[in-house]
């Protein structure tokens, strides 16, 4: 009887395959057959952990998975397999998560103890010694939980997957170690030792710094959201957290500001020239009989969202950005001499 090909297009390892044919032929033939169901709890781990991360607002770089080809399962089990090694090995299916900051690795965890039966959590990090190079990652090995039931996942009983957890940093530093070839220390030449130990510890310090960062940030914004008004702000530096602080005090009764156009907000403003909160809010005041009665007419068209709004607005006051006629239909342009005679001239 021939081999069977090898499962996900991967290369024959041709000499290791036939030797492991010749002598243990059950083997290949049982990861074969079981790898499409591999395939399908990797599908599973992953989606339930993409739907539960999201509903606990925990921002991730990605989420990958994998099932061991052939070829690596091969190379894992080398050249005399144990007996019944697809019940020994634990990474025949993988999914990693990639997450922001450090900080949020107790919360995946928590997700990962409530969606699965955790059979194992290892440390990469703790174990090695202070004196040895690389960036760990958390890795546990698991079974579907008692959430997920049904016939669906009745040939995935008994399955195990891996699953690890890293930060962008650590991700970042699994990837250069990897292209280097030093995935032990015994590998390095004594002379490039040093400095791949002080390279792990620049990875390391910036996890700590992004945490830190993310910390100010989220007291920044504690301090914009507890002030009442504009005028709390006036003074403040024009940034997106500030603009948007301002279009939901000042435009409550429009849509909230699509993230994604506020920093090409920003870079209007910017260019014509306005550097604080106040600087905006003055201008805005000054067209604040034209905005309520192109509201109460609501023929314009630039009611619809926060951003044309506030454009709206500014355009009645700052005739530079009325010069910038990209973003002006004729119903605005027609609506910004209909109500020009409204604006406070003089303000």
């Amino acid at each position: 009887m021939a081999p069977p090909p090898t499962s996900g297009g991967q290369r024959r390892p041709s000499s290791s395959l036939d030797e492991l044919w010749r002598s243990r032929p059950e083997v290949i033939a049982e990861f074969v057959a079981r790898r499409p169901d591999y395939e399908q709890l990797c599908a599973e781990v992953h989606y339930i952990l993409e739907r539960r991360l999201k509903s606990k607002g925990v921002e991730v770089a990605g989420i990958t998975s994998r099932a061991k080809t052939l070829s690596s399962f091969l190379d894992k089990i080398g050249g005399k397999p144990p007996d019944d090694p697809l019940s020994k090995l634990t990474d025949l299916a993988g999914v990693r998560v990639v997450c922001l900051y450090r900080s949020d690795l107790p919360t995946i965890e928590e997700v990962i103890r409530e969606e699965f039966q955790v059979k194992e959590k290892v440390d990469k990090l703790e174990q090695q010694g202070a004196d040895r190079f690389g960036y760990g990652a958390i890795h546990f090995v698991v079974s579907l939980g008692k959430k997920s039931s049904g016939a669906r996942y009745d040939d995935l009983r008994g399955l195990v997957c891996e699953i690890q957890t890293r930060t962008v940093a650590q991700d970042a530093w699994a990837i250069i170690s990897h292209h280097l070839l030093y995935k032990q220390e015994s590998a390095a030449p004594s002379a490039l030792r040093r400095r791949l130990n002080s390279l792990a510890g620049v990875f390391e310090t910036a996890d700590d710094q992004f945490d830190a960062l993310r910390l100010e940030r989220e007291a920044y914004l504690r301090e914009i959201e507890e002030k009442k008004a504009p005028a709390d702000i006036s003074g403040l530096e024009l940034n997106v957290d500030t603009l948007t602080a301002y279009v939901r005090w000042k435009l409550p009764e429009v849509a909230e500001p699509p993230v994604h156009l506020l920093p090409y907000m920003m870079d209007v403003l910017r260019d014509l020239g306005y550097a604080t909160v106040g600087d905006v809010d003055a201008a805005v005041a000054r067209a604040a009989r034209a905005l309520e009665q192109d509201r109460r007419d609501g023929t314009s068209g630039t009611y619809g969202t926060v951003l044309s709004r506030l454009l709206f607005g500014l355009s009645l006051t700052d005739s530079k950005l009325r010069e910038q006629v990209g973003w002006l239909d004729e119903r605005v342009k027609e609506a910004l001499r209909k109500y020009d005679h409204l604006v406070d001239k003089d303000g």
